[in-house]
This record gives structure tokens, C-alpha cells and sequence, in this order.
């Protein structure tokens, strides 16, 4: 029984950072229900060690995510409470259609990640390259110097980096990386947190120019054109077409960290 002077304390969920039709995608592995076999989508996922064909986006954009081929799918893992999808390294990886964020310069990216060898990777990347893609971003592993975290920007004219170091694989870890194309220091196009902490991130090149983000495909584990595969558990992955507010970030990592245990 709930009496007039009791409040109730709303339970977040990463649906909430859709609620006014923002663009993105979120994918989360531990939802049965929205993985499939097949790339069709026609055989559900119900056990561990199944192959993921097809995962349904939970925010509401229905930007499902599909591996290229059946050699490309990844594997539905769960061991000790936890579900992620395990991606080889080699050939797995999963896209969208191509999604519009035309109408944003800014961008948030959540992800729950496991690294598992220290390889140039991809974790998440809009469009076909972020080195020559006006209005792409990527997430990755190791893409600058051994042990890191990576994240690079294009706006009309360059190609910004930005990488935290001291993850040393194997690494399980709480990626928050918030991007804006606006800015004019690469610092502030470019922000980092891990396991829910600000990270002060080693920079290079030139601020990214200006405009907004493309109309391109999120490409997941794997560039788009078949190289710097993920060797990777995803536990949760988050593409949100807008800056995230500080307590929806909170709220968010919290929300990642209960699906890896990272901290």
C-alpha cells in the first residue's frame, strides 16, 4: 500500500533518454526477447552459446542491428547473471540501416565492453570511415597505443582522437564518451569517462571542423569495410543522438554497470 505522503522513485531505464524522439539505438543482450538466430529474425535466441543473427533496438527507433552474413554472427554468452553478446575478432559484427542524425552536432555513446585482446578494434563506428566521413564518431580499442580507449571525431574537416590509457586486456569496462561537434578544443568535442569517472584523455590532430552527423549505418565489432574486428564481449551498447545530461549519465552507468559489474 502506497499512502498520499509516500512518494515512489521512478526506476530508471535507458528508454528514458528517448522520451522526446531523439535518435539512436540501444542493444541489450540480457533481453532474451530481442535477440534472434537467424538475420531473418524468425528464430529466437533461448540459450546460451546461440548465434546472434539479428538484435531488436530497445529505444524505440527500430534501428535493429543485423550481421552482415551467417559466418559474421556473434554468440549469445550468459555465465553468472550476466548476458552479453561474444564477437571473434575475426568476421563477427552486426549494422543498422542507415540512421539519421542530421539534425544533431552532439552525441552520447554508453557502452558495457569487455576487451579481450589488444588488437586495433572497432567498437562502435557511424558511417563507412570516421578518417574521411563528414559527421562520423567511432569507439574503439587499442586504435592509438596499446592499453587504451579510443574515440575519434569528423565534422566538416578533420579527424580529432582522443584516448585514455592503463585498460590492459583482458579489461571489463564502463565506456561513456560524449561527442560535440561544436566545440573548438578537442578536449571538449571529446569527453571520457570510465567506470563512471571523468578521464582527463591524450589528444591529437585538429578540432573536427563544424555541421552535424551523418545519415549512416551504426557498425558494430567491425568497420564497414571488413577490418579492425572486436575480439570483444557487449554487454550493453547506447547511441543517443543528444548530449546526455549529468544525472541521465549517472543514471545511465549505474544502469550499464548492473549488466557487466565493472565496479
Amino acid at each position: 500500500v502506497i499512502y498520499a505522503s509516500q512518494s515512489v522513485v521512478p526506476v530508471f531505464s535507458p528508454l528514458d533518454l528517448f522520451a522526446s524522439g531523439e535518435q539512436g539505438a540501444w542493444y541489450d543482450p540480457s533481453d532474451l526477447s530481442t535477440m534472434f538466430q537467424d538475420r531473418a529474425g524468425t528464430t529466437p535466441v533461448t540459450a546460451d552459446g546461440q548465434t546472434v543473427g539479428k538484435i531488436l533496438d530497445k529505444s524505440g527507433r527500430g534501428n535493429h542491428a543485423v550481421a552482415l552474413s551467417d559466418a559474421a554472427r556473434p554468440l549469445y554468452k550468459t555465465s553468472g547473471g550476466l548476458h552479453w553478446m561474444q564477437f571473434d575478432g575475426v568476421d563477427d559484427s552486426l549494422s543498422t540501416a542507415a540512421i539519421n542524425f542530421t539534425s544533431t552536432d552532439k552525441m552520447s555513446v554508453f557502452g558495457g565492453v569487455r576487451k579481450n585482446s589488444a588488437f586495433d578494434s572497432i567498437l562502435v563506428e557511424l558511417g563507412p570511415t570516421t578518417l574521411s566521413t563528414a559527421g562520423s564518431f567511432y569507439v574503439g580499442s587499442d586504435l592509438f597505443a596499446s592499453t587504451t580507449w579510443d574515440a575519434t571525431l569528423r565534422g566538416s574537416s578533420s579527424t580529432p582522437g582522443a584516448y585514455v590509457t592503463g585498460y590492459t586486456t583482458p579489461v571489463t569496462s564502463i565506456l561513456s564518451v560524449l561527442f560535440d561537434i561544436a566545440q573548438t578544443t578537442i578536449d571538449d568535442e571529446i569527453k571520457w569517462r570510465i567506470d563512471g569517472v571523468a578521464k582527463i584523455a591524450t589528444t591529437s590532430g585538429a578540432t573536427s571542423g563544424t555541421g552535424n552527423f551523418s545519415n549512416n549505418a551504426l557498425n558494430i565489432a567491425m568497420r564497414e569495410s571488413g577490418i579492425l574486428a572486436f575480439n570483444c564481449r557487449i554487454y550493453s551498447l547506447i547511441v543517443l543522438g543528444r548530449l546526455a545530461t549529468t544525472q541521465e549519465i549517472t543514471d545511465t552507468e549505474t544502469w550499464v554497470n548492473t549488466k557487466t559489474g565493472a565496479y
